[in-house]
């Protein structure tokens, strides 16, 4: 009998059926890399290609003017347990994030939805971005300047000087959302 079933097996590999049947596709987990040099001031969708390269895709253009008048963090005790601020160790320079951060807030507003992997805005050297780890997110500016108010708490952020890189991961949400500098990765 097992001779059997290795001719049978024989046979169908040669006939090409086995060869046929679908085989598991494979995740491009990567991260991001950020803006090229050449890459102008904007909000984008961030992507990653087929081949692994990161895609931006220009979706506004920024506006100098949008920057946060006073952050305030979050109620600890509403936060979901899983939920955290998490630091890169080190900054950035904070009036450049600032505009990032002000102007990502903006497109976002009462919620803008995406599907890509990052949507981010980008100003001098500085990235603030949201990830999207699951089927899509909407983001709040609210919920955005909460997240950036964490951040400031527990990283640092001076006017005219550095803000500390990190960012804040809503594990429900299957999101996070953060500043980094035009010279690092994220999501």
């Amino acid at each position: 009998m097992v001779q059997l079933k290795t001719v049978f097996s024989l046979f169908l590999a040669a006939s090409g059926i086995v060869s046929a049947l679908p085989s598991p596709a494979t995740e491009t987990k990567g991260t991001l890399a950020g803006p090229s040099d050449d890459t102008a001031h904007g909000i984008y969708i961030v992507d990653l290609a087929d081949d692994g390269s990161t895609t931006w895709t220009f979706i506004a253009p920024i506006n100098e003017t949008l920057k946060a008048t006073s952050l305030t963090t979050r109620d600890v005790d509403s936060l979901d347990k899983r939920d955290s601020t998490n630091c890169n160790g080190f900054g950035t320079p904070a009036d450049d994030v600032n505009v990032a951060q002000g102007n990502l807030a903006n497109q976002c507003g009462n919620g803008f939805f995406f599907n890509s992997r990052s949507i981010a805005a980008y100003y001098g050297t500085g990235v603030a971005f949201g990830c999207n780890y699951g089927n899509g997110q909407t983001c709040h500016s609210g919920d955005l300047w909460n997240d950036f108010g964490s951040i400031n708490a527990k990283c640092g952020f001076t006017h005219g000087a550095q803000a500390g890189a990190g960012w804040y991961s809503h594990s429900s949400w299957k999101a996070s959302y953060g500043r980094t500098s035009s010279g690092s990765g994220f999501c």
